[in-house]
């Protein structure tokens, strides 16, 4: 597979088991940021009665094309372009899942802000929002690797940075999510369990 990461490998079977608790047959997931597509061809085959919509930026989607046409199941879709920047020229859609790995912590607080908030608008009744990576609690890194983790990040791009916990939920409630559940993960993770109610 082009554009393999190591990590992502890692980290596929412990986010499938937590995925596996909230979707149900035949609900459509919609992922943000699916990079070379090695989370949607891996959930997309492990869920075959799941519908799994992969989507990524322009720059990234001759990739991720390529991999699915290659490795994807029927129930994985063709991926779409996404921009969390233009998100009103996206056509409204109903989706069961917003899903998105190692997302938030990359993008700006303001595209984190505007994913949070379309997932509110797109998401059925009782839909999931379910955000992986790193997160502050009360304003402290769970562990001085997501310090340092933080410090990188910042160093390439000061817009990106792990977030707070705090801050994510809050916005969620805003747009009608409410937390679930806190799954802890490996490598110092969080799987962030949000509900349309």
């Amino acid at each position: 597979m082009q554009g393999y990461s190591p990590a992502a490998d890692k980290n596929k079977s412990p986010i499938l088991s937590v995925l596996s608790n909230y979707l149900r047959d035949a609900d459509r997931v919609f992922e943000i940021g699916s990079g070379s597509g090695q989370h949607a061809i891996y959930m997309a085959a492990s869920l075959p009665t799941i519908g799994w919509q992969p989507s990524d930026c322009a720059s990234v989607l001759p990739l991720l094309t390529k991999n699915i046409e290659t490795y994807g199941t029927p129930n994985l879709s063709p991926p779409w372009e996404f921009n969390l920047e233009s998100l009103s020229s996206l056509e409204k859609i109903e989706v069961d899942c917003v899903y998105a790995a190692n997302v938030m912590h990359i993008v700006s607080k303001s595209l984190s802000e505007n994913l949070i908030r379309w997932a509110g608008s797109a998401l059925s009744q009782n839909g999931y929002m379910i955000l992986y990576g790193p997160f502050t609690y009360d304003g402290q890194f769970t562990t001085q690797s997501n310090q340092d983790f933080d410090f990188w990040l910042k160093s390439r791009d000061p817009n990106s940075g792990v977030r707070s916990y705090e801050w994510v939920t809050e916005l969620a409630a805003a747009a009608k999510l409410n937390l679930v559940n806190d799954h802890a993960m490996p490598a110092n993770n969080q799987c962030l369990i949000y509900q349309r109610t």
